[in-house]
């Protein structure tokens, strides 16, 4: 009898590699270099594209964190396990709700219905995780926001999982956020890298990233992961 897969990675990193593969195929059809595809152009938008790909890599990586999130959420739900069977990370986002409905209430509240509430949907044997909550940490996707996504599911830490690559999220963070908020043109961005050093991050960047959601996989398919053993 097959086992049963509790994540499957399988949707997530199709999305993701789909997500990287248009990166190539825009450098491709922009590249100037001898021989390539956009070497017959009569307009040079090369730098504009490498800065564009930038802005591409980083939809790429929220999204597949945001994912995992919700993928990990998806799998304590249809485990069919209550809020007092789950691990405490677990219980963190099965009331989340009314932790944060306790910052609204008078201080002799915490003491009466809302603050019994929140013990009450603790030991509760229905499951009231929101599968749509992210654990943001205000760092807005450079590596806090990787370290406490791991640290608040129970993950491996991701540095050595994704080596070069942890040392250049806060660098495509920073670039595509000067582009979205107009700090800086795609041109001026591009401009830093030429088109081998773009290649290279691409490939590093799918390489490590699928690295690293292939160990989710195997930290979070079993109930273990999910349960609390008592």
């Amino acid at each position: 009898m097959a086992r049963r897969v509790i994540f499957d990675r399988t949707p997530l990193e199709k999305d993701f590699r789909q997500r990287i593969a248009v990166v190539r195929k825009l450098l491709d059809a922009t590249d100037t270099s001898p021989g390539a595809a956009g070497s017959a152009s009569l307009i040079d938008i090369s730098r504009e594209a490498r800065g564009l790909s930038i802005v591409l890599l980083y939809a790429a990586y929220e999204n597949l964190l945001k994912g995992i999130s919700r993928t990990l959420l998806e799998c304590a739900v249809q485990l069919n396990l209550g809020n007092r069977r789950l691990k405490p990370n677990f219980q963190l986002f099965a009331v989340h709700s009314r932790l944060r409905a306790l910052t609204d209430v008078p201080a002799n509240q915490i003491w009466k219905g809302a603050g019994r509430g929140v013990i009450d949907a603790l030991l509760d044997k229905t499951c009231s995780i929101n599968a749509n909550i992210f654990p943001t940490d205000g760092s807005h996707m450079k590596t806090p926001q990787v370290a406490t996504l791991c640290e608040v599911y129970g993950l491996n830490h991701p540095g050595p999982i994704l080596r070069e690559v942890w040392g250049r999220i806060d660098t495509v963070v920073t670039e595509r956020n000067s582009i979205a908020h107009g700090q800086r043109t795609p041109e001026e961005v591009g401009r830093a890298y030429s088109i081998a050093e773009l290649r290279n991050l691409v490939d590093i960047w799918e390489r490590r990233w699928c690295e690293f959601l292939a160990d989710v996989e195997g930290m979070a398919s079993t109930r273990d992961f999910y349960r609390d053993p008592r």
